[in-house]
């Protein structure tokens, strides 16, 4: 079978099944199996207990010197440096209200790489893929809260009593998902031995994160704004979708010159769509929700498009199997 023909239809077998379980949580939701009322708490449930013990397990299962590389962190950093300045200059000058700079701002920036991103990794590369993607997820955390509240409180949202802010910049370190993270990484680096019940344990709840939290960014779908901020939510996914991953392929390819494995998780999860966590933050500093809310949907329903395209080019660049 022709190289290239193989390739894209493997990189369908990765991405359709996703999106297809992400349909269903739709479906699901408008139909009444899922109720608006219990999305919240499917929501916190993904996030809180099945994604935390997946991150935590994946990076256990690894010696951290297999997983760990140093190259990528520095192709996270650097790339995320260039893109924020891209992104301040793109929605700075643009001729709309403050409430709406701040939110296509951090639209613009905050990935999805645990709900989505993981996934697809997974599938596409396997365990040890999953587990370098949660060491980034632990990386990327903190410098996508504290961010997120530097554009508001520049570009747009409500003044808010300095506490609040002060509680959200701190917040990072409550965040389950960089506490899994480093716990993960420490028990890895000192190879402690852990009960295999605690593991096993660890391991069913893991097993939810993946479908549940496809599902529930399906449920959460509510399709309107979209007409009212067409423009500016093409301007929103470009940046995500393509701007930003390219920017990692440069930087992990020409500056790091990291592996090609590496290079193509670094990009594929800097291509995720916009995150669910945006949503609550711009509610919290009273920025335009709506167009958050249009955000999420569009560079979701987009991303089936990108991702599939970036993976396929991806492995045909690096001849990747």
């Amino acid at each position: 079978m022709n190289f290239y023909f193989k390739t894209f239809i493997d990189v369908l077998s990765v991405t359709i099944p996703i999106f297809v379980v992400v349909a269903i949580g739709y479906i699901f939701r408008k139909t009444g199996i899922i109720s608006e009322k219990a999305v919240p708490g499917l929501n916190k449930i993904a996030y809180y207990l099945g994604l935390t013990t997946l991150i935590f397990t994946s990076i256990v299962k690894y010696d951290l010197k297999e997983i760990f590389n140093i190259g990528m962190v520095k192709t996270l950093y650097t790339t995320f440096a260039i893109f924020i300045v891209i992104v301040f200059i793109s929605v700075y000058f643009l001729k709309v209200k403050r409430k709406t700079k701040g939110a296509i701002a951090i639209s613009s920036f905050r990935c999805n790489m645990a709900f989505v991103g993981i996934p697809i990794i997974i599938s596409a590369f396997g365990d040890i893929a999953g587990a370098k993607s949660s060491i980034i997820i632990g990386f990327m955390t903190p410098v996508n809260i504290i961010f997120s509240i530097i554009f508001l409180r520049i570009l747009g949202g409500q003044d808010n009593e300095r506490k609040k802010y002060g509680k959200l910049f701190l917040s990072f370190l409550k965040d389950p998902l960089v506490i899994a993270a480093v716990a993960g990484m420490l028990i890895s680096y000192f190879s402690i031995p852990l009960p295999k019940a605690f593991l096993d344990i660890l391991n069913i709840l893991a097993g939810l994160a993946i479908p549940l939290a496809l599902i529930t960014i399906g449920a959460s779908f509510k399709i309107s704004h979209i007409k009212l901020n067409f423009k500016f939510l093409i301007l929103v996914s470009l940046l995500k979708l393509i701007i930003e991953p390219f920017i990692a392929f440069l930087v992990g390819r020409y500056i790091y010159a990291i592996n090609s494995i590496d290079i193509i998780i670094t990009v594929i999860l800097f291509g995720m769509p916009l995150a669910v966590a945006a949503y609550i933050m711009g509610r919290e500093y009273d920025s335009d929700s709506d167009f958050i809310s249009s955000a999420l949907i569009f560079s979701t329903i987009t991303s089936a498009l990108t991702i599939t395209l970036w993976l396929f080019f991806l492995k045909i660049f690096f001849r990747v199997a």
